[in-house]
């Protein structure tokens, strides 16, 4: 890649960003993934791209030990990365992009960033490590590419670590320059932070089986309603009594239950004897009534899993006598996913980026890993691949996962089939369609449009 300075790439990225800090609607003549961040800089974190870079410092995080051991391998591919190329800056940082450890190569100068500052998306803008973050990914930002004016002459490549348990980003690789080209691609640091992945994966499948294992144990002499849970507070297990009850993964149950991992896990980790209680459907409990039809609410003591690095799930066994003596968890209220969008990104004809209001549409169905998005004018690629991630970010705005690969706005449905075959749904005014409805989201349809 030419120097910065004489690239009429970078010219046009340039004018690109004046023109969309100066309020265009759609930024043009830039990569996909950089006119999204550049949308959630603006539109959603209301970050000022004239503004210095706000990095405060944290010092105030503890980790898992699994996630120590990732963050010691990428700290040595980053290392040497810097011992290898000249001008360029290596740091590691954690899934909140907070700064672990920086390495500066010879003719970097004074540019490595502080350990313990943040480069979190929602506070720098686009940035690598924030951005990688943000939807992890391999990413590069050059230049002009980034959001704050004050990183204009920085490029970057970047690439995140994620936790197969949690599914969420855990750290970051970052490989910065000023004044250079960049020494390594997005697919180099794919494959330097495949052996870490490796790591999170290999103990993945440890955790699991050691989880699975205890389930099957207590199963055998358990009646009451038994649920295993994961790490990452997922629903993975459930015997026949709890499936009678409505406690399913989706559930609001379910939902509460895994709420209650984060604050047992660390409650947990104080001694091997302990267990707590979690009530499910209390009046004080926003998940929700512990079973279907808003039965009445459900006591869970949660026993920990114990592994080698901590616990690595929870058995969660409803207990009619009441809490007892045990520690009793408060049920987190839902996470907030932010404002609740009024957008879709999608992508048309040569690849021009087009955003479309909600209302506009019908219906998503997923084909491998890309997203078509179904609306009155016609059918059009989501800009984001993976239909999980559209759910998620769509749900505030009123849309349901019907089935594995169909998500349905539900202010759009316009009639209601029952056949042989189970339910689906219509969103166009001919009935024509035919959206199945998996059984495991008959009630969820049925409560959203009131039947």
């Amino acid at each position: 890649m030419p120097d910065r300075d004489g690239s009429s790439a970078f010219t046009r990225t340039r004018d690109a960003w004046e023109r969309f800090a100066a309020g265009d609607e759609v930024p043009a003549d830039v990569p996909l993934s950089i006119a999204l961040s550049w949308l959630r800089c603006r539109d959603r974190h209301r970050l000022d791209p004239l503004a210095p870079v706000q990095a405060p410092v944290r010092d105030d995080v503890v980790y898992r030990r699994e996630h120590a051991s990732v963050f010691t391998m990428l700290g040595a591919v980053a290392a040497g990365i810097a011992g290898r190329y000249d001008g360029c800056v290596a740091a590691v940082t954690d899934g909140d992009g907070r700064v672990l450890a920086s390495w500066a190569a010879r003719g970097s100068g004074e540019c490595a960033p502080a350990p313990g500052s943040v480069w979190a998306e929602a506070r720098a803008g686009t940035n690598g490590a924030g951005t990688a973050l943000a939807h992890p990914r391999a990413v590069c930002v050059r230049g002009p590419e980034h959001w704050s004016s004050a990183l204009h002459d920085h490029s970057c490549v970047s690439t995140a670590v994620c936790d197969p348990v949690l599914g969420t980003a855990v750290a970051a690789l970052t490989v910065s320059t000023r004044g250079h080209c960049l020494p390594v691609r997005p697919d180099d640091l794919l494959l330097a932070t495949g052996p870490a992945l490796r790591v999170l994966c290999d103990a993945a499948a440890r955790s699991s089986a050691v989880l699975a294992g205890a389930f099957v144990d207590l199963d055998r002499r358990e009646r009451r309603p038994l649920l295993a849970l994961d790490g990452g507070g997922r629903v993975v297990a459930a015997n026949s009594a709890a499936r009678r009850r409505g406690l399913l993964p989706r559930s609001d149950g379910g939902r509460a239950l895994g709420r209650a991992v984060a604050p047992a896990l660390v409650r947990a980790c104080g001694g091997d004897t302990w267990s707590g209680t979690v009530v499910v459907g209390a009046a004080g409990d926003t998940g929700g009534a512990g079973g279907a039809g808003g039965a009445d609410p459900l006591v869970f003591r949660l026993r920990p899993v114990p592994g080698d690095a901590g616990p690595v799930g929870f058995l969660a066994v409803a207990d009619g006598a009441g809490a007892g003596t045990d520690d009793v968890l408060p049920v987190p209220a839902p996470t907030p996913a932010g404002d609740t969008p009024d957008r879709v990104a999608a992508v048309g004809r040569g690849g021009r980026l087009h955003l479309l209001a909600c209302d506009d549409v019908r219906h998503a169905r997923a084909d491998g890993h890309d997203v078509w998005l179904v609306t009155d004018v016609g059918v059009l690629r989501a800009a984001h691949r993976g239909i999980d991630r559209l759910a998620r970010e769509l749900e505030p705005a009123g849309f349901l996962r019907v089935h594995r690969g169909h998500l349905v706005n539900a202010a759009r449905i316009r009639s209601v089939h029952r056949g042989p075959d189970g339910m689906t749904v219509a969103t166009d005014r001919a009935g024509a369609e035919r959206i199945p409805v998996s059984r495991r989201a008959v009630p969820a349809v049925r409560a959203a449009l009131g039947l």
